[in-house]
Order: C-alpha cells, then sequence, then structure tokens
C-alpha cells in the first residue's frame, strides 16, 4: 500500500471517529411488567440489540426497567417499545433524556 492510500485511510478513520462522537445519543427508560428473571431480561435486551441505531441496553430486573442509549437518528423511543413489547412483555416509557 502507497504512502498516499495509508494518509488518506487514516484520515478516513479519523473523520469517521470525530462523526460517530458527534452523533446524537439519547438514552430512554422503559417500565417492564412482568420481568422476574435473568432470561427475562435477556430476551428483552436481545431483542432491542436486533434494533438499528441501538447503543447500549441494560435491563435491570430488580427495577423492574430498561435503560437504552440510541441514536435518534436511526430509531425513536416509540420503536423501541414496541420491541421489547414484542417479547410479550407490557412497557411503557419513564423517562426519556437527551446526552
Amino acid at each position: 500500500m502507497s504512502a498516499a492510500n495509508k494518509q488518506k485511510k487514516q484520515v478516513f478513520a479519523e473523520e469517521k471517529a470525530r462523526d460517530e462522537k458527534k452523533a446524537e445519543k439519547h438514552r430512554v427508560i422503559v417500565s417492564v411488567t412482568g420481568m422476574d428473571c435473568v432470561t427475562c431480561a435477556l430476551a428483552i435486551e436481545k431483542q432491542v440489540k436486533k434494533v438499528k441505531g441501538i447503543k447500549d441496553v441494560k435491563a435491570a430486573i430488580m427495577l423492574n426497567k430498561v435503560f437504552i442509549d440510541y441514536d435518534p437518528n436511526f430509531v425513536d423511543s416509540a420503536t423501541i417499545k414496541k420491541a421489547i413489547d414484542k417479547t410479550g412483555y407490557k412497557s411503557y416509557i419513564t423517562v426519556e433524556e437527551k446526552q
């Protein structure tokens, strides 16, 4: 690989990293009824992670809540709620915040 190509690749990688840092990130906290074991939490996390734009998912069994970081350019909180409901658990959004 030539030096010019290496430099272009490096510049591209740096720009991509900068763009990812600039990407908006929102957090939604969803209350879930019936999530009472690790298997339940894992099923919800797995389903939500399938949605494009999801950055991170953490289910807290003891709180009956799921904490989800997402990119609003790809997904909205209503779509996230639908993904959780698809697992068979009833959910409702309790908090939405921009980070």
